[in-house]
């Protein structure tokens, strides 16, 4: 087990916090198979539904908790209306476990075993972990008769690795009923990662993410009459193909650099010592061309400056190696950057494969979320609770490649956070997420809950009781 000693300090805040009953919580949490399509998954939904009402009684209590189809919408009323609400929000559904992999695993995927100072199970880390840790802070104050200054949400959906149905239709009630957030807080960030690629060696850093990139798939069907290789007169279907995907790969925008890296380098550039960032970021907006172009040959900045073009899927090959191939189609999927749009992104590509035999449709194209600022109220009540109980972790905004479901509240939320706060090392969870032997830490965990206690007091004014 990894020694968390030089990340964690102030572990002994709120001594009162039951940690054996925050395991047992999130222990039968995972226990409920809540995946999505699969036999008896609404009776699971329940199953869940119905162990935080017995497991949080003071949030029971104080709370008007509504079912929305089958996600959960929390309202912790507030003593000053001209306070905007607050939300904390995660997803209780999870993703599956690969069929044939389950001999893997040290404990059953959804045994929600508590050994070797973790909680295993699938939903250990994304997310039930958050979604359980928000109601382990808010019954933590409210059953000491702490009232919060602004009302409180907590929101739950159902189908965040899936339909995305879930949080849009309680952003959707939110916004009918006239609620503007002050902030929100989502799942994202949670490791604890080498800062080497930023040119700050032998720093610690952990993202916050503010925002997240955009999602497209193109399919692109290229048709031939097939025939002997000996005679490919105008070409084969599969010349076309891989011509059209070249050309898709070859429209990207021009650069320039995105906003999200902008923030990320002014945060980070205090702890740059190594070249060549440590010259450039003395003048970031001056030496923009030379950032991008050394972010843009490193691995894990790479998507930091770009919209990215992956050709992931192609076939309909030819049978044998002389025989012309027949019909051809292939995919191409994107994550576009903040700033960047589907619409244009679908200009790009249409004008990339003007005059080419090849057909092209979007399958699906979402614009990329908006980007919050690395500043602001909640940025700033984020960012001092987690350097109150993280040591010697610096602490940057970025973005996501991933989706969550905190775009789905932008209509009503102008700062959208997103920052697991149960911190671990990069290797400890590496591969963990959606794979096999998923836990979280014991001690990851309980901390993660004191920075939800600590963003709830000082963010939404819990107050009037000994804590």
């Amino acid at each position: 087990m990894t020694d968390y000693k030089r990340f964690y300090r102030n572990e002994e805040d709120y001594p009162q916090l039951d940690g054996e009953g925050a395991f047992r919580h999130l222990s039968a949490a995972i226990a409920c198979r809540t995946v999505n399509g699969t036999e008896g998954c609404d009776e699971e939904f329940a199953k869940l539904r119905q162990l935080i009402r017995d497991s949080y009684p003071a949030v029971s209590a104080a709370a008007v908790t509504e079912t929305v189809g089958r996600s959960l919408l929390i309202h912790i009323e507030g003593r000053d209306k001209n306070l905007k609400p607050v939300l904390f929000m995660s997803h209780m559904d999870v993703v599956g476990v690969e069929a044939g992999t389950e001999k893997d695993w040290t404990y059953p995927p959804f045994s929600g075993e508590i050994a070797q100072g973790y909680i295993w199970g699938r939903g250990a880390l994304d997310i039930k972990c958050q979604v359980f840790g928000v109601l382990e802070a808010a019954e933590y104050l409210l059953s000491r008769g702490c009232r919060p200054e602004r009302d409180v949400y907590l929101a739950f959906g159902e189908d965040e690795e899936t339909f995305n149905t879930g949080a849009l239709a309680m952003a959707k009630l939110l916004e009918s009923r006239g609620v503007q957030l002050e902030f929100l807080l989502d799942e994202g960030g949670g490791s604890i990662e080498s800062g080497a690629v930023y040119c700050a060696p032998g720093v610690n850093v952990c993202q916050i993410h503010l925002a997240e990139k955009g999602y497209a798939d193109l399919r692109l069907v290229a048709k031939g009459k097939g025939g002997h290789s000996s005679n490919p007169f105008g070409g084969s279907s599969l010349e076309h193909m891989a011509r059209a995907i070249s050309a898709v790969c070859d429209s990207g925008q021009e650069a320039e650099m995105p906003k999200a890296l902008e923030q990320c380098l002014e945060a980070i550039a205090p702890y740059v010592t190594e070249e060549p960032l440590k010259s450039l970021v003395q003048d970031i907006p001056g030496n923009a061309q030379a950032i991008m172009d050394y972010c843009a040959s490193v691995r894990e900045l790479f998507p930091l400056t770009a919209t990215t073009i992956a050709p992931t899927m192609i076939s309909g090959g030819s049978p044998a190696c002389n025989v012309l191939p027949q019909d051809i189609s292939a995919n191409i999927n994107f994550r576009l950057i903040p700033g960047d749009s589907a619409e244009e992104l679908k200009r790009r590509c249409f004008a990339a494969l003007e005059g080419m035999p090849v057909k092209a449709k979007f399958d699906q194209a979402n614009d990329p979320s908006r980007l919050s600022a690395a500043s602001g109220y909640g940025y700033e009540k984020l960012l001092e609770a987690m350097n109150y109980y993280y040591n010697d972790v610096v602490f940057i905004p970025s973005i996501s490649a991933g989706a969550t479901d905190a775009r789905q509240y932008e209509n009503i939320c102008s700062a959208c956070l997103r920052c697991a706060p149960f911190l671990s090392e990069a290797a400890e969870t590496a591969g963990l997420v959606h794979g096999t032997n998923e836990r979280i830490s014991q001690r990851s965990y309980i901390q993660g809950i004191r920075v939800l206690i600590r963003i709830m007091e000082t963010a939404c004014g819990f107050a009037n009781a000994e804590i």
